[in-house]
């Protein structure tokens, strides 16, 4: 097992009957030493795993990494999306973290500034993670309002909060910018990260487009190339790999990612 391995649960979204004790199992037995948990979209029906959240894998000797949610700028405080994520971060229990997109489902209520709106927004949220000693991450999301970097360091200037941190996604910054510029950011930013997330990129369309989530062996990045920035900064952190709904067999793309990091990320 290596201990900076984590892998998202999403990589067994395509495989509805898997419970959330199989996908700790299977996630356990590809090698990997941590979980990342993605409950989305959160329902009242996710709130009693959250509740408990490291029993199940701590049985499969796994750590929980964080916890994936967002934030949508265009419900009102008193909506059930608001609520629903006020009550995680009021109720979850055993992630020392927890990720956060900034989405807007409503077109017409774009923000003019989505720095200063994100930051009013997540104002509340932060207090009650500091209450409860829980970490929070930025996470840019291509086709969100937030999705580059620039615009998360508007965020974290605007709040100088000193438990927020940001994450590197690799496929969503990947998503809207050619690889070179994928790697410059990276680069820019991979001392500061609390964590980044990768998978294999295939391109489906001209730039921006959704690109195809794959193993760490294939698509039109060279993790090679990532590995080199992550070595030269001398990144510690976590490695989580992601691949959301992988078709075909999720455990032996999972066994091959790994194979990968160890040959080249010095995990």
């Amino acid at each position: 097992m290596t201990a900076r391995a984590v892998a998202m649960e999403n990589v067994y979204f395509f495989q509805p009957p898997l419970e959330w004790d199989g996908r700790c199992a299977r996630i356990a037995a590809a090698g990997y030493a941590g979980v990342y948990v993605v409950p989305y979209p959160l329902t009242d029906d996710d709130l009693p795993r959250l509740r408990s959240l490291g029993k199940v894998p701590r049985r499969h000797g796994l750590r929980v990494c964080a916890v994936y949610a967002n934030l949508d700028l265009a419900q009102p405080s008193a909506s059930p999306e608001a609520r629903g994520l006020r009550r995680l971060f009021e109720e979850v229990e055993g992630t020392p973290r927890i990720e956060l997109s900034i989405k807007c489902s409503d077109r017409t209520r774009w923000p003019d500034s989505v720095e200063a709106a994100a930051a009013g927004a997540l104002t509340p949220l932060l207090e009650i993670a500091d209450r409860r000693g829980i970490a929070v991450a930025l996470y840019p999301h291509s086709f969100y309002p937030l999705e580059r970097l620039a615009q998360v360091r508007g965020v974290l200037a605007r709040l100088a909060h000193p438990t927020l941190s940001f994450v590197f996604p690799l496929s969503h910054s990947f998503n809207i910018q050619p690889p070179p510029q994928v790697l410059a950011d990276l680069s820019s930013c991979v001392r500061e990260v609390a964590s980044m997330n990768v998978c294999g990129c295939r391109r489906t369309g001209v730039i921006p487009s959704k690109c195809q989530h794959l193993p760490l062996d294939e698509g039109d990045v060279s993790f090679p190339s990532v590995a080199s920035v992550l070595r030269a900064a001398h990144y510690s952190r976590e490695i989580i790999v992601q691949g959301h709904g992988w078709p075909g067999d999720p455990d032996n793309y999972l066994r091959r990612s790994l194979a990968v990091l160890r040959a080249h990320a010095s995990l």
